[in-house]
């Protein structure tokens, strides 16, 4: 039984018996003396006319779950408290579908994917009458038409024939598909970028199969070119049109060429830091995009200036042009490093892959060691990226794999190769909690490592590593006791979180890793505990974690902000 009462001063009260769950909820939502038992100017006159339709109104909103007997005994009443209405509801056997029928005609009526329509409908013989369920099946007909160009599909019949006394239910649908429509010319009169660049963003050719998908497509892609503020795709559709051909008109508004962007934060690894951005959209009708960025810490400053091309598929493919310094010090090893390089890229939601030439010229300090390198670098990565949102993931992985190397008969001043591979993992095996594991190895070959400058040595510890030590406080040290870096590297990490609010969250973890010289490696531990704030652009996170692996197993705080992908 359900009962739904009010505050003393409303004079009627309705309770609705022998239903529940969404029965209940749709009977409330259409019964008129439920929805005005609120209403203090109500009048008696007012509240038995309501009452006598209450009957019919409640048998209305069952009939979509698939009863049609409904049975309802109502009273009403007038006591010192007000008027007490009640209905005690009889929903009856559900109405069974005997038979299903969905039939094609027109044109596609020979098309493999119109066969067996009724084998997927979400109603089956033997399943309750359900409507929503019904209209779910006719609209998911009608898009499938509308996917393979048939737009003027129809159904010019679609019933249901019901008969409540044997509980019995036949549906009928017959669908015109109406004739195949075709891509006619797409235009613009645009003059934000070039015509051949405009055009190379279309997903569809000049007399393909209309597809819904491939203009939505079209518009989802010129938009994220960050080029234009508003991107309007609209068919040409006329019904009166004979020769079924729809062509395509594109409007467009330029974006605001210049952003700008400004930020200041903290991070355990970097400390105090700033940072100050520019980019611009589109410099010329060509695409092409120039950006700067500046970061500025205690411990790690970074000059960046970059000048993207569109090339082949402008939608995923470019032409990156950079320059960088980088000056960075952390205990007694210091690097400064100058790099020109250039890459071209292939970027999708899923997957980026990509070769670059990078030259540098870097001069360091390493504990007692001193020296430079110049090096002309050649490098290949890949990344592999499955989730539905990368900023705040629920199930997602990504992967991610790197090869680069420097040989001294080609311009270099020493010759190695270098391979490295992570990856990361996040599940939510039950609502708000979630598992997070993360893993890295790394590998280098050359002669001596002395000869290979910071910046390509590996490292471990610090917020992304191992949590419980130092930034970069993990690997072969020489002899006066500073971490120079080694040829490998090996971490990786446990975290189950737990949600606690729409926001705020707890976590605890367990990190090993090391980087080192030689395959008997002393994997170093760490392990604590966190609290997460999530947000839209990703999560702060605070985290304090205990060194297993040294005497006293000091603590440490980390704290990161990003995405989790």
């Amino acid at each position: 039984m359900l009962h739904s009462s009010v505050c003393q001063a409303v004079p009627l009260s309705v309770t609705v018996e022998g239903v529940e769950g969404e029965l209940y909820t749709n009977i409330e939502a259409r019964l008129k003396i439920f929805l005005q038992q609120t209403d203090p100017d109500i009048t008696p006159r007012e509240i038995r006319r309501l009452h006598k339709l209450a009957p019919e109104e409640i048998a209305e909103a069952l009939a979509p779950y698939g009863y049609y007997t409904v049975k309802v005994d109502s009273s009403i009443s007038e006591g010192d408290e007000g008027w007490q209405a009640l209905y005690r509801v009889t929903a009856g056997p559900l109405v069974i579908v005997e038979a299903l029928s969905v039939e094609v005609t027109g044109s596609g009526r020979e098309r493999s994917f119109f066969h067996d329509q009724a084998t997927g409908f979400p109603l089956q013989p033997g399943d309750p009458l359900k409507d929503s369920l019904y209209e779910d099946g006719k609209k998911k007909i009608l898009a499938l038409a509308m996917t393979h160009g048939y737009v003027q599909a129809r159904f010019t019949e679609h019933t249901i024939v019901v008969r409540p006394e044997q509980g019995k239910a036949e549906i009928k649908l017959l669908l015109d598909t109406g004739p195949l429509y075709h891509f006619g010319k797409t235009t613009s009169s645009q003059d934000i970028i070039t015509s051949e660049l405009f055009y190379s963003f279309i997903p569809y050719r000049e007399g393909d199969v209309y597809s819904l998908q491939s203009l939505n497509r079209l518009q989802s892609d010129l938009y994220s070119t960050g080029y234009f503020s508003q991107v309007l795709v609209e068919p040409k559709f006329s019904g009166g049109q004979q020769d079924e051909i729809i062509p395509v008109e594109v409007s467009l508004l330029p974006a605001k060429r210049n952003r700008y962007s400004f930020g200041v934060g903290y991070g355990t690894d970097t400390g105090v830091r700033g940072s100050l951005g520019w980019n611009n959209r589109i410099i010329n009708r060509f695409g092409h995009k120039p950006s700067f960025t500046m970061q500025l810490s205690e411990r790690r400053n970074r000059v960046n200036a970059g000048y993207e091309i569109p090339v082949f598929d402008p939608r995923y493919d470019s032409v990156n042009l950079d320059v960088q310094y980088l000056d960075e010090t952390w205990d007694d090893t210091q690097t400064n490093l100058v790099a020109f390089g250039g890459s071209v890229n292939h970027n999708t939601p899923k997957n980026q892959y990509g070769v670059e030439l990078e030259a540098r010229h870097e001069s360091y300090t390493v504990g007692v060691t001193s020296g430079s390198a110049d090096l002309l670098i050649p490098t290949g990565y890949w990344n592999l990226i499955l989730a539905e949102d990368r900023i705040n993931t629920r199930n997602g992985i990504r992967l991610s794999t790197s090869v680069k190397g420097a040989d001294s008969a080609l311009l270099s001043s020493t010759s190695f190769i270098q391979f490295r591979l992570s990856s990361k993992a996040i599940v939510t095996p039950v609502e708000n909690w979630r598992i997070l594991g993360r893993g890295t190895i790394g590998a280098t070959a050359m002669e001596s490592l002395d000869d290979l400058p910071p910046s390509l040595r590996f490292y471990a510890g610090g917020d992304q590593s191992v949590r419980g030590y130092g930034y970069k406080k993990l690997g072969p040290v020489d002899s006066s006791g500073v971490v120079v870096g080694g040829r490998y590297l090996m971490e990786g990490s446990i975290e189950v979180e737990r949600r606690l609010t729409s926001i705020w969250s707890v976590a605890a973890f367990y990190d090993v890793g090391n980087a080192f010289d030689d395959i008997e490696a002393d994997l170093k531990q760490g392990a604590g505990v966190g609290v997460r704030l999530t947000l839209p652009f990703g999560q702060i996170r605070l985290d304090v974690a205990s060194a297993l692996s040294e005497d006293g197993y000091p603590l440490r705080v980390h704290l990161t902000v990003g995405a989790d992908l």
